[in-house]
């Protein structure tokens, strides 16, 4: 036996002893094609081929992404121009093939994919048909993302958007559709009662509904809902993720922002059994209370009534998070090709228009609150500052306030790397958010809200980092390499092994100065079916598990 084998050997065995401690798992990956063709590692090994007739009938996210939802992921693009649709096109295109995998263990490919871009109200300027473009979700990147989608097996997709269908044509919208059989139809301009099993009622029980409608097939059983939103600034903040799902709802129940007023003075009587009779009380209480606590800006007085007020503001967070609360999301994406500032439209503080800005960022994750608040910070907020996060919280819907207690990792190539918030470049985006106007404060317009905020004093969420070493493996991604979590108790070098039932080394990755927390893995190496024991080892701590994988 070399010395080689020897060493193998004994540090597979000394390894098992050193880890008696913990409790041993065992982690099932299927392989659904032939695999590591590429990366065979010694004679023993031979790729394993599938026959023609083993078809892969279903499809998920990526098994890292789907493994945490605590996490947020950074896609950063290289787009130099906003025009440049091709390069739009097929970032996106290449990021939904990583993002998204073949699967037998999934959904079906028979689910329907609903999309909710935001489409809200944006005409072409005949002086500048380019300036208007920030207002949106840029159009080649829901065609580039979908299509994306559609390679891993879904072929059904209903796109749905509340806001101007009388714009869909001259945006490209509707040709875009048409051209990739993508289901689009307007069900806002009618009231409920005449689109028939085409809105889908949820009970609710909120703070201002007591049921709401939504466009079909939004929100239905059988669906996985993209949420595709757009990186731009808006009277409630950062639009981001949240915001963009008042936009599946049908007529007469999606205005949210439209002011704080009372519908029952306003609305056909045939609407009034939707909302609470008292909901207007309901806000006022809720928006004594959030000052009392302290809830920054909250204070503020309307500058031009119905809008801009704490009061205002409080009556849409209750009711955005009554949608929200039976509005099921797969995916929510901030699509930051690039940004606009100003008022969500075409307003803003450059000589009274709003202006574009190449932050070719894509956030997502599966917590649209950790999407949402890390969207805040990359436009260069606090995300204290915010009443949508502190009352989130309040309603059970988020545990976490600061964005340093997200995890947050760059994706690039299929592949996650944990990283320092404060490592990423910010793209500031002035708002007109709840302008600080009492107490002799006279804040411009349009402004920051990056104003320091103690998030000690808040701490009402929990960490999301997992101290205790572990390995486990979780799937395939979208080329059929292992996909695997490391958890790393403290800085450091780290040492990731896998051997095989005999004993020996068949791959090993060695990280220097990996920072603590959980970090994708990627064996790039697997060729064969089999059991093989996985070792995760830094300067004091180790940890095992077993993993069987199998065709």
């Amino acid at each position: 036996m070399s010395k080689q084998s020897d060493f193998f050997i004994v540090y597979f065995y000394a390894v098992q002893i050193s880890l008696i401690r913990y409790i041993k798992r065992r982690d099932f990956i299927k392989v659904s094609s032939a695999a590591g063709i590429a990366g065979i590692v010694g004679s023993r090994y031979d790729a394993m081929a599938m026959s023609s007739d083993m078809r892969v009938e279903g499809f998920d996210l990526h098994p890292f992404i789907k493994e945490h939802p605590e996490a947020v992921f950074i896609n950063l693009t290289s787009v130099k121009e906003k025009t440049d649709s091709k390069a739009i096109y097929d970032a996106a295109f290449k990021l939904s093939t990583e993002m998204f995998v073949k699967s037998s263990k999934g959904l079906p490919n028979s689910t329907k994919i609903t999309c909710k871009p935001n489409w809200t109200s944006s005409r072409i300027d005949k002086n500048d048909p380019t300036a208007n473009m920030g207002i949106t979700t840029d159009n080649n990147y829901i065609e580039g993302f979908l299509n994306g989608v559609k390679t891993k097996g879904p072929q059904e997709f209903y796109l749905r958007e509340c806001a101007s269908p009388n714009s869909w044509d001259a945006n490209g919208y509707t040709a875009m559709c048409a051209r990739n059989n993508f289901n689009l139809k307007n069900l806002s301009t009618r009231d409920f009662w005449e689109l028939g099993d085409e809105i889908i009622f949820k009970e609710i029980n909120g703070t201002v509904f007591r049921k709401a409608g939504y466009m079909a097939p939004m929100n239905a059983p059988g669906t996985f809902l993209i949420n595709l939103a757009k990186f731009k600034s808006h009277q409630m903040g950062i639009t981001a993720s949240i915001k963009n799902l008042q936009g599946i709802t049908g007529r007469k129940f999606h205005q949210f922002c439209g002011g704080h007023f009372d519908i029952f003075k306003s609305y056909d009587k045939r609407y009034h059994e939707f909302f609470q009779p008292d909901y207007m009380a309901r806000v006022a209480e809720l928006h004594k209370k959030h000052v009392a606590a302290g809830i920054p800006r909250w204070d503020t007085v309307m500058d031009r009534p119905p809008y801009g007020g704490g009061l205002f503001m409080e009556q849409w967070v209750q009711r955005m998070l009554d949608s929200f609360s039976v509005t099921p999301t797969g995916i929510n994406i901030v699509e930051g090709v690039y940004g606009r500032d100003g008022d969500g439209f075409a307003g803003g503080p450059h000589d009274g228009r709003a202006k574009d800005y190449m932050s070719n960022n894509i956030i997502f994750g599966k917590d649209a609150f950790r999407v949402d608040i890390i969207s805040h910070w990359l436009a260069g907020h606090e995300p204290g500052n915010f009443g949508l996060f502190h009352i989130g919280i309040e309603r059970g819907f988020s545990n976490v306030l600061d964005p340093f207690d997200i995890p947050v990792y760059l994706w690039e190539n299929g592949k996650s790397k944990k990283v320092k918030l404060d490592s990423l470049t910010r793209t500031p985006l002035v708002t007109y958010y709840l302008r600080r106007n009492t107490n002799g404060q006279n804040e411009e317009k349009f402004h920051m809200c990056d104003e320091p905020f103690d998030y000690k004093a808040w701490k009402n969420g929990t960490l999301t980092r997992n101290e205790t070493p572990a390995v486990r493996a979780l799937g395939t991604d979208s080329d059929n390499k292992v996909v695997m979590e490391v958890t790393v108790p403290e800085k450091g070098d780290v040492y990731v092994d896998i051997l095989n039932k005999h004993g020996e080394l068949v791959w090993r990755m060695h990280a220097d100065d990996l920072e603590p927390g959980t970090h994708q893995v990627v064996w790039d190496g697997f060729s064969s079916p089999g059991m093989y024991n996985t070792y995760v080892k830094g300067m004091g701590w180790d940890a095992e598990s077993e993993m069987v994988i199998y065709t």
